[in-house]
C-alpha cells in the first residue's frame, strides 16, 4: 500500500512541476503558480500525512511530521483557492485569509494528536470544501473549459469526503487510485484551460495592435534588408499612396539627399540590435510635394527576424507654422524686410574676430510723421512700402537692408574700409530717394538722414556699431536737408555727456541741487537798483557748476523742466520772503517760465496761490515768456497771463529782437516789459543798430511798457541805449550775477550802481 501512495505522491508532485514550468511561459498567470504549488504540497501532505506517517501517536517523530503534513494540507487548500481567485478575477488578499487558515491548522493539528482519524476527517472535509468552492468559483460565467476544470475539483472534492469512509487512515487503495487519476485529470484541465485562455488573450491582444496599427494616426512602417515589408494606412496616405498598394513604393518617398542617413540609422540599429534613433526632414508624397516628417527607428523582431520599426508623424503644419513664426520673428511684417532682430543677428556674425571691414548706415526719414499726420497712416504704410521696395532692388547682392523701427532703416554694406568709402556708400543711398514716390495720385518727394559707422573702426561689436551708426544718423537730424555723417569717436562722448544729464536731472530736482542768482536791473539815468532777474544755476555734487546751456535743453527735451520750473519759482519766492523777513525794501525779481509750464491750464492759479501761501506782494514777482511761448502756445499763455496781471504780477517778454514778432502780438499780449535781447545792444553805437532799439522803444513807449536793454558790457553801450529811449539796463558792466546774500546787500545799500 505505501509503494502505490508514495508513486500517487510523485505523479501528483510531477503535475505540479510541469505547471510551474508552464507558469515560467507565462509570468503574468499567477493562477498557474498557485495551482502548480497546490499540486505539490498536495502531495507532501498525503506522503508526510498518510504514507509515512508513524503509528507511534505519542512520539516527538509523529508530532513533528503531523504538523508538516498538517501546514502543507493547509498550504494545499490556501493556493488552490489563492488559484481559482486569481483566474476568475475575484479580489485575493493573504492577509485577510491566513488568520482563517491558522485557525484551522491549529484546529487540525490538535485534533491529530488526541485522534488521528478525526483529525483526518476534518482534513479531509476541509480539502473537499476548498475543492468544491474553487469549483463554484470556476463554474461561474466560465466557458467550457473553465467548467470542465469545475467538475474536475467538484470531483476531487467528493473523493477528498469519501476517503476516511473506506479506511479511517485514508489508506484505501480504490481512494487512492481514482484520486490520483482525478488530480491528473483536474491539472491538465488546468493547463489546458490555462494554454486557452492565453490564446484568447493573444489573439485579442493580436487583434488590439493591429486595429491600433491599422487605424493609427501615425504613420508605421517594418523594414527589413532596407526594404518596407510593412506599412499601415496611415503612412501610406501620408505620401498619397493607395491603402492596398504595393508597401515598395513607400521607399520612393526618401529624397536621394537623404537615402544615405536612413541607410546609416537601419545598419546601425540592426548592428546594436536594440536602441531607438529620432529623425526629422522632408519626405516626398507621389504628387512630389514636399511633407515634413518627424520619426523614430527602433529595433524589434518580426516574423521570427531582425528588422526596425519606423514610427512617423506628419508634422507638415507645424513646420510651416514655426517657419512662419520665426519669418515673423526675423521679418518686418511691412515692409517684407529683415528686422531689428534679424539684423541684429547678422551683425553678430560679421563682427567676429578676423571679419572683414564693413559699413553700417542708419537711415531715418525726415518729417514722416507729417506724412501722416496729413496723409493718414495709410499713405504712410504705403510710402514705407515703396521706399522699401526701391531700396531693396537697387542693394547689392551681400547687402543687407533692413527696418528697425517706424522709418528707421538699416543697410549693412560689405567692403567698406574707410570714411570716404562710408560716406559715398552714404551719398548712394541719398541718390536713390531723388525720384519721387507716387503713393495713391500723389508723387511725394522723401529725404532721409544717414549715419554711417565702420567695422571694426568704430565698434567692435554688433551692438556698439549701431549705436555709433544712429548717433551719426542724429548728427545728421540736426543738419538742413539730406545728410550724410560718418561716425567719430567725439561724438558717443557727446552723446554719453547729453544722456546722463538727462538721467540726473530727475534726482537733481528731488535733492533740490539747484540754487539761484540774482542779476541786479538799473534805471536808465540815475542807475539806481530796479529790480533783479533770477538766473537758475545747477550745483552738482563732486562735478561744481552746471551751465544752464548744458541742462535746460535737457530739461526741456525730457518734459523736466516743468518740476524744473516750479522749484525754480518757490525758490524765488521763498527768497522774496526771507528778504521781507530781514525788513529790506524788497524789489521785483524776473523769473523765466517755459512754455512747457502754461502746457497746464491750472498753472497760473498754482503761481497766484504760491504767492500769496509765501506772504509775498504778487508786484514783487515778474514772469518771463519768451517768444517762442508766445506765439506757438497763444490759446493757452492768454488766459493765464491775464490771470497773473490780474493778481498784480508784472509779465516780461524776453529775448525780444530774436524771432519774428509783430506789433500786432506785442498789442494782444498783457506784458507789462520788454525786454531787447543782447544781440540788439552788442552792434551799439553802430547807427542801424541804434536805429532798431530807437524803433522798439518808441513801440514800447506807445504801449506804456519798459523796455529793459540786456548785456549791457560797456559804458558807450549803457549810454547809447539811455539815449534812444530803455528805460532800464542789465549786464555784467553794471554787475554780475549775484549770491543771494550778496543780492540782500545790496538792497540795503540802496544806491547807485558806479559809472
Amino acid at each position: 500500500m505505501i509503494p502505490l501512495l508514495l508513486l500517487s505522491s510523485c505523479f501528483i508532485a510531477l503535475l505540479g512541476i510541469a505547471m510551474l514550468g508552464l507558469a515560467q511561459l507565462q509570468p503574468g498567470y499567477r493562477h498557474i503558480r498557485d495551482w502548480g504549488w497546490s499540486q505539490i504540497t498536495l502531495a507532501l501532505t498525503l506522503t508526510l500525512g498518510i504514507a509515512l506517517l508513524p503509528q507511534d501517536f505519542q512520539s516527538l517523530h509523529y508530532q513533528l511530521q503531523a504538523s508538516i503534513a498538517t501546514l502543507c494540507m493547509i498550504a494545499t487548500m490556501a493556493l488552490e483557492l489563492a488559484g481559482a481567485a486569481h483566474y476568475t478575477g475575484r479580489p485575493w488578499a493573504w492577509r485577510r485569509h491566513v488568520p482563517l487558515f491558522a485557525l484551522l491548522m491549529l484546529a487540525v493539528m490538535g485534533t491529530a494528536l488526541v485522534n488521528q482519524p478525526a483529525a483526518i476527517w476534518l482534513a479531509s472535509i476541509a480539502l473537499a470544501c476548498s475543492a468544491w468552492l474553487s469549483a463554484w468559483w470556476m463554474w461561474q460565467g466560465g466557458g467550457r473549459a473553465e467548467r470542465f476544470v469545475a467538475a474536475a475539483f467538484t470531483v476531487s472534492g467528493v473523493l477528498h469526503f469519501i476517503s476516511p469512509l473506506e479506511d479511517p487512515l485514508a489508506q484505501s487503495i480504490f481512494a487512492h487510485v481514482a484520486g490520483t487519476c482525478v488530480q491528473g485529470l483536474l491539472a491538465m484541465s488546468q493547463i489546458l484551460a490555462s494554454v486557452q485562455r492565453a490564446q484568447r488573450e493573444t489573439a485579442r491582444m493580436g487583434d488590439r495592435l493591429s486595429q491600433l496599427y491599422e487605424r493609427s494616426m501615425q504613420g508605421l512602417v517594418v523594414v527589413r534588408e532596407r526594404r518596407a515589408v510593412y506599412a499601415n494606412p496611415a503612412a501610406m496616405a501620408m505620401f498619397g499612396l493607395d491603402a492596398g498598394g504595393d508597401v515598395r513604393s513607400i521607399e520612393a518617398v526618401i529624397g536621394p539627399a537623404d537615402i544615405d542617413a536612413s541607410y546609416a540609422r537601419h545598419d546601425q540599429l540592426l548592428r546594436q540590435r536594440g536602441g531607438q534613433i529620432a529623425w526629422e526632414g522632408e519626405r516626398y508624397r507621389r504628387d512630389g510635394s514636399a511633407v515634413y516628417v518627424r520619426g523614430i527607428s527602433s529595433y524589434f523582431e518580426w516574423e521570427g527576424g531582425p528588422a526596425v520599426l519606423v514610427l512617423m508623424l506628419d508634422d507638415t503644419e507645424r513646420q510651416r507654422a514655426t517657419e512662419a513664426l520665426r519669418r515673423q520673428a526675423l521679418h518686418d511684417e511691412l515692409t517684407d524686410l529683415p528686422n531689428r532682430h534679424a539684423a541684429l543677428a547678422r551683425l553678430a556674425g560679421m563682427t567676429t574676430p578676423g571679419s572683414p571691414g564693413f559699413a553700417l548706415l542708419s537711415a531715418d526719414l525726415d518729417r514722416f510723421q507729417l506724412v501722416n499726420d496729413s496723409l493718414g497712416h495709410e499713405a504712410g504704410d504705403a510710402l514705407l512700402q515703396a521706399i522699401a521696395a526701391r531700396l531693396r532692388a537697387a542693394m547689392p547682392a551681400d547687402a543687407m537692408l533692413a527696418r528697425l523701427g517706424e522709418d528707421q532703416f538699416l543697410l549693412l554694406q560689405p567692403g567698406v574700409r574707410d570714411d570716404a568709402g562710408a560716406a559715398l556708400a552714404g551719398q548712394q543711398l541719398l541718390a536713390l530717394l531723388n525720384a519721387p514716390f507716387t503713393v495713391g495720385h500723389r508723387a511725394l518727394h522723401v529725404h532721409m538722414s544717414v549715419g554711417v559707422a565702420r567695422y571694426p573702426d568704430h565698434g567692435a561689436s554688433g551692438a556698439a556699431l549701431l549705436r555709433a551708426a544712429d548717433v551719426a544718423m542724429h548728427q545728421a537730424k540736426q543738419q538742413a536737408g539730406a545728410t550724410v555723417v560718418v561716425f567719430q569717436p567725439g561724438m558717443a562722448a557727446a552723446s554719453g555727456s547729453l544722456l546722463e544729464i538727462e538721467q540726473a536731472l530727475a534726482a537733481a530736482i528731488a535733492l533740490q541741487e539747484f540754487q539761484l542768482d540774482y542779476q541786479p536791473k538799473y534805471q536808465a539815468g540815475t542807475r539806481r537798483l530796479a529790480g533783479f532777474e533770477a538766473l537758475v544755476r545747477w550745483q552738482r555734487p563732486g562735478q561744481g557748476r552746471v551751465s544752464p546751456a548744458h541742462f535746460i535743453p535737457a530739461a526741456e527735451r525730457t518734459g523736466q523742466i516743468v518740476a524744473l520750473g516750479a522749484l525754480i519759482l518757490r525758490q524765488a519766492a521763498q527768497q522774496l520772503r526771507a528778504w521781507q523777513q530781514q525788513g529790506l525794501a524788497v524789489l521785483p525779481v524776473a523769473v523765466n517760465v517755459s512754455p512747457l509750464q502754461f502746457e497746464d491750464a491750472g498753472f497760473a492759479e498754482w503761481l497766484v496761490a504760491l504767492v500769496r501761501a509765501h506772504g509775498v506782494d504778487a508786484a514783487n514777482l515778474e514772469v518771463e515768456i519768451t517768444e517762442t511761448a508766445a506765439m506757438t502756445h497763444m490759446e493757452r499763455v492768454l488766459p493765464q497771463l491775464a490771470r497773473l496781471r490780474e493778481a498784480g504780477m508784472g509779465v516780461a517778454f524776453d529775448d525780444f529782437g530774436t524771432g519774428q514778432s509783430s506789433l500786432t502780438l506785442l498789442r494782444r499780449l498783457p506784458i507789462t516789459t520788454l525786454k531787447l535781447d543782447r544781440s540788439m545792444v552788442e552792434p551799439l553805437p553802430e547807427a542801424s543798430a541804434g536805429a532798431v532799439v530807437r524803433a522798439a522803444c518808441v513801440v514800447a513807449e506807445a504801449l506804456g511798457l519798459t523796455v529793459v536793454a540786456e548785456g549791457v558790457e560797456t559804458e558807450v553801450q549803457a549810454a547809447e541805449v539811455e539815449r534812444l529811449g530803455c528805460t532800464h539796463l542789465q549786464g555784467w558792466l553794471l554787475s554780475q550775477p549775484l549770491l543771494p546774500d550778496a543780492a540782500a546787500a545790496l538792497l540795503g545799500a540802496d544806491k547807485p550802481a558806479p559809472p
